[in-house]
C-alpha cells in the first residue's frame, strides 16, 4: 500500500461564539468617584465587540476605578467566550495578565523557541492589565509560560488548560480550529491491563518495563501484534498511551495489540546509535517479553515507536534489525543528529512501514524531516508523513499517536472487545 505525504489537517467548520451579540458600553456620567456611581458604571458594562473595543473604552474611561471595572468585565467576558488567551478572528491570540507589582512580563513557548526576546507585554495605562497579541494558524496548539521580571517562569493564572511535559506542566493554547483528541481521556469503556515489571539484562542493569494487555487478552488464546515504545513511562504518564489504546481498540480503529513501554537507563547514550543498547533490546529484552506474553512472531506485526531521540532510535532499530521490526513510528524524530539519513541511503532494501511527523513550531526537526523524506522518495520507499501547527511537546505526540497505530495495526475484525 502506498502512503503519501500529507500536511495540515483539514480545517473544521467550527464557529467561535460571536462577539457581536454583546451590547456596547454606555458612556457613564463623569460626576465623581462615589461608590454608587461606580456600581452604576459596572452595571452598564455588559460586553465588548473586540479587544480594540475594550482598549478604546478603557482609554476614554474617566477614573482608575472605572478603568479597573472595565478590566474586570473584559476578563469575565473573555473567559466566558473564547477563554484566555482571548481569541479573535480565528488567528489572533491575546495573552492577558494582571499584576500591580510586576515591572516586565514576557511570554515564551513553542512559537518563539522559548525565547524571551521581543515578546514583552504592554501594560494598559491606568490598570493592572498586561497584554500581548500573537498571530497563529487557526488549528495551532502550543505550550507556553509567562515570565515575570525576566526571571520567574509561571503558568498562566488566567488559563486553566495545561499540558504536562518532561520538565513539568506548561500552559496550553488551542486555537479555535484545533481538534481536541478525545482518545487521550479515560472513558467508560473496557480497559486494558497495565503490568509493571523490572527487566535485568545480562550485564546486571535493570530498567522499568510496562506491558499493556488489551481487553479480552485473558479470555482467549490468540497471539497479538506488539508495539515497543521508547521512553516508556513517559508514553504512559504524559502520552496517555493506555487511554489511546483502549479507545482505538474499543472503537475498532485498530486490532487489539500488546504494547511494551521500555524506560532508558541512560537516555542520551542509549538513544544515540548505541549498538550495545540495540543488541540488549533485540536479543535479550524482546525474547524476555515475548516468552511471557502471546505475541505474533513477525516483523510485519512488530513496531518500534519513539519521540525525538526515541524517534531517531526507532529509525535506527528498523534499519539495523529488519528481521524484527517492520514498523517505524517516529514522532518529531531527531534525525538531524548522526548519520541515520546516510544509513537509509545506503541500505540495499527498505521494507519498513514508516510513520513520521513533525510540528511547524520545531524548525530544526521539521526541516530535518525534509531530508529523510527526500531520501525515502529517491529510494521509492512509501511512508506516511504528517505535519501539525504544534511544537516539541507531549501535547502533540499524544494527540497523534492514533495515526501511527492505525497505520501499523489496522482493524481486521468486527465486534467490540469486551472483558
Amino acid at each position: 500500500m502506498l502512503f503519501v505525504s500529507v500536511s495540515l489537517p483539514v480545517l473544521l467548520s467550527i464557529s467561535l461564539v460571536s462577539c457581536q451579540q454583546w451590547t456596547q458600553l454606555v458612556e457613564p456620567e463623569k460626576k465623581n468617584n462615589a461608590p454608587n456611581d461606580l456600581v452604576k458604571f459596572q452595571e452598564q458594562v455588559v460586553g465588548f465587540t473586540s479587544f480594540n473595543d475594550f482598549i478604546g473604552q478603557v482609554m476614554v474611561a474617566g477614573s482608575t476605578s472605572e478603568k479597573m471595572a472595565l478590566v474586570d468585565s473584559f476578563i469575565t467576558w473573555a473567559q466566558s467566550t473564547t477563554g484566555i488567551p482571548y481569541l479573535e478572528d480565528t488567528t489572533r491570540a491575546f495573552f492577558l495578565y494582571r499584576s500591580g507589582s510586576t515591572s516586565t512580563l514576557s511570554v515564551a513557548g513553542d512559537f518563539n523557541g522559548w525565547n524571551l526576546e521581543n515578546h514583552e507585554f504592554v501594560r494598559l495605562t491606568g490598570t493592572d492589565l498586561f497584554y500581548r497579541m500573537e498571530t497563529f494558524e487557526p488549528d495551532a496548539r502550543l505550550d507556553y509560560k509567562l515570565v515575570v521580571n525576566n526571571s520567574q517562569w509561571i503558568l498562566d493564572p488566567l488559563n486553566p488548560h495545561t499540558c504536562s511535559g518532561g520538565f513539568g506542566p506548561n500552559s496550553e493554547l488551542s486555537m479555535p480550529f484545533y481538534l481536541q483528541p478525545v482518545e487521550i481521556l479515560s472513558q467508560a469503556i473496557p480497559h486494558g491491563t497495565m503490568i509493571n515489571q523490572l527487566f535485568t539484562d545480562s550485564s546486571g542493569v535493570s530498567r522499568a518495563v510496562k506491558v499493556y494487555l488489551p481487553p479480552g487478552y485473558s479470555t482467549n488464546t490468540d497471539s497479538f501484534p506488539v508495539a515497543y515504545f521508547h521512553d516508556g513511562s513517559e508514553w504512559v504518564t504524559l502520552g496517555s498511551a493506555g487511554n489511546v489504546l483502549d479507545y482505538l481498540i474499543y472503537n475498532q480503529l485498530i486490532q487489539p495489540i500488546v504494547a511494551v513501554f521500555v524506560d532508558p537507563t541512560n537516555r542520551n547514550q542509549e538513544y544515540s546509535y548505541d549498538q550495545n543498547f540495540l543488541n540488549m533490546f533485540c536479543d535479550q529484552l524482546i525474547p524476555w517479553v515475548e516468552a511471557q506474553y502471546r505475541i505474533t512472531q513477525s516483523p510485519a506485526t512488530r513496531a518500534t515507536i519513539g519521540v525525538s531521540l526515541g524517534g531517531l532510535t526507532s529509525f535506527y532499530f528498523c534499519i539495523q534489525r529488519p528481521d524484527l521490526f517492520g514498523n517505524c513510528g517516529a514522532f518529531s524524530p531527531a534525525i538531524w543528529f548522526g548519520d541515520i539519513i546516510q544509513q537509509y541511503q545506503n541500505v540495499p532494501q527498505i521494507e519498513t512501514t514508516i510513520y513520521m511527523d513533525a510540528g511547524t513550531y520545531e524548525p530544526s526537526i521539521y526541516n530535518a524531516t525534509a531530508s529523510m523524506r527526500a531520501t525515502l522518495d529517491s529510494r521509492g520507499v512509501p511512508y506516511t508523513y504528517l505535519t501539525w501547527h504544534e511544537g516539541h511537546s507531549w501535547g502533540a505526540w499524544r494527540a497523534h499517536l492514533d495515526e501511527a497505530l492505525k497505520l501499523f495495526f489496522p482493524a481486521q475484525s468486527t465486534g467490540i472487545i469486551e472483558e
